[in-house]
């Protein structure tokens, strides 16, 4: 085996580890900020992997975390649990900088599958929902089932109840219509 082959199975093999703290050795400064529009819980990595909570933040609000290069932190959408992204990655290592300069790192929502964002939507019209009774896959339907509660922000226009069925406009071309057959509202 080649010197470099090592060197990368052995890199590819830190990075498939759970997120944990590692030392230390090297402080930095960040500034934590949540633009987007959920209520954020930002997470820190101990040193075991275990998750540990240390700010919600609403939509502008922002915390100043004195932390270390090997600390990783995530963020996660308060009540639904969903993940967010902190500076564009699902888990975020802080990088050096220099003394007593906060480096600015956005709190984001990630750019969601389809499957998944018909999930969020289908959970905030009808959080009591029992899914069983739509004709969907079973997969998606325990999936629907494993997550109960929800609380969005309103999404004006992507979604109209008439009395032939109940719409989901993810965007202009892509819709899931529900029938009364489904949903007991009619």
């Amino acid at each position: 085996m080649a010197e470099g082959d090592g060197e990368s199975s052995k890199t590819k093999e830190i990075q498939d580890q759970k997120p944990r703290s590692l030392n230390t050795d090297i402080s930095t400064y960040v500034r934590f900020k949540n633009r987007c529009d959920r209520i954020a819980t930002l997470f820190w990595f101990d040193f075991k992997g275990e998750l540990v909570r240390y700010s919600i933040l609403k939509k502008g609000e922002f915390i100043d975390m004195n932390t270390y290069v090997t600390h990783p932190w995530c963020a996660r959408e308060t009540v639904t649990n969903d993940r967010l992204v902190v500076d564009k990655r699902p888990v975020y290592y802080p990088t050096e900088g220099q003394f007593d300069t906060y480096r600015l790192v956005y709190i984001d929502i990630p750019v969601y599958s389809l499957r998944e964002r018909c999930k969020q939507i289908i959970w905030k019209a009808f959080p009591d929902i029992d899914p069983k009774t739509l004709d969907i896959p079973r997969v998606l339907s325990r999936e629907l089932d494993a997550k109960k509660t929800v609380s969005y922000t309103d999404y004006k226009g992507l979604f109209e109840i008439n009395k032939n069925c109940f719409e989901l406009r993810l965007c202009n071309r892509c819709i899931v219509r529900l029938t009364p057959r489904h949903l007991n509202l009619f």
